[in-house]
């Protein structure tokens, strides 16, 4: 899905109180099992334009890793091809592998993380794991309660990213959230 959306660059900075790279390219990277969101976001001097933002989907009933990954890379490659043929990327920056779950969970992550990381190393200045944790903290997320963890977390997530870009974000959107957290977090390095 591609979703253009054109913001002043400084509104974006007072709201989270950061400092974003003018003049770069960054894509966003949420891993996961299941749904992986993506979130491509370009700056000039003036503004963020949010280029893109998708979601590839593997089917719940792909336990298997080798049948989960044939689809994931069929829609990565697609995603791959659209933006390279409109974008020189700065940097892409995946999710690490952030151990909460289980060992099982772990491995998947890590392996789709890996896949991503081969599909895009060789078109994009720099490409590099961060953690969800790094990337909420480089755009000053801070939980209002200290203890929202799972849906919760997420909730307060999306309305952190929906204000301070101006967006509508549903509640289901999360790995969408986390990916635009990911690509923000990455302007400020």
């Amino acid at each position: 899905m591609s979703y253009v959306k054109k913001i002043k660059f400084d509104t974006v900075e007072t709201f989270y109180n950061i400092d974003l790279a003018p003049n770069k390219v960054i894509l966003g990277v949420d891993v996961s099992m299941h749904s992986t969101g993506i979130a491509l976001i370009r700056t000039t001097d003036t503004y963020l334009i949010i280029e893109k933002i998708d979601v590839i989907k593997v089917p719940k009933n792909s336990d298997n890793f080798l049948i989960g990954a044939d689809s994931f890379l069929e829609q990565l490659d697609q995603i791959k091809r659209d933006i390279i043929s409109n974008f020189s990327l700065d940097s892409v920056v995946i999710e690490d592998c952030f151990f909460g779950s289980n060992v099982k969970t772990l491995k998947s992550l890590a392996r789709f993380g890996i896949l991503v990381y081969e599909r895009f190393r060789g078109c994009s200045k720099k490409v590099y794991f961060d953690l969800p944790t790094s990337a909420r903290r480089r755009i000053k997320f801070k939980k209002k309660n200290k203890k929202a963890k799972g849906p919760k977390l997420k909730k307060e997530i999306i309305h952190y990213i929906n204000v301070g870009l101006n967006i509508k974000l549903k509640s289901r959107q999360t790995d969408e959230a986390d990916a635009l957290v990911l690509a923000l977090g990455g302007l400020t390095i």
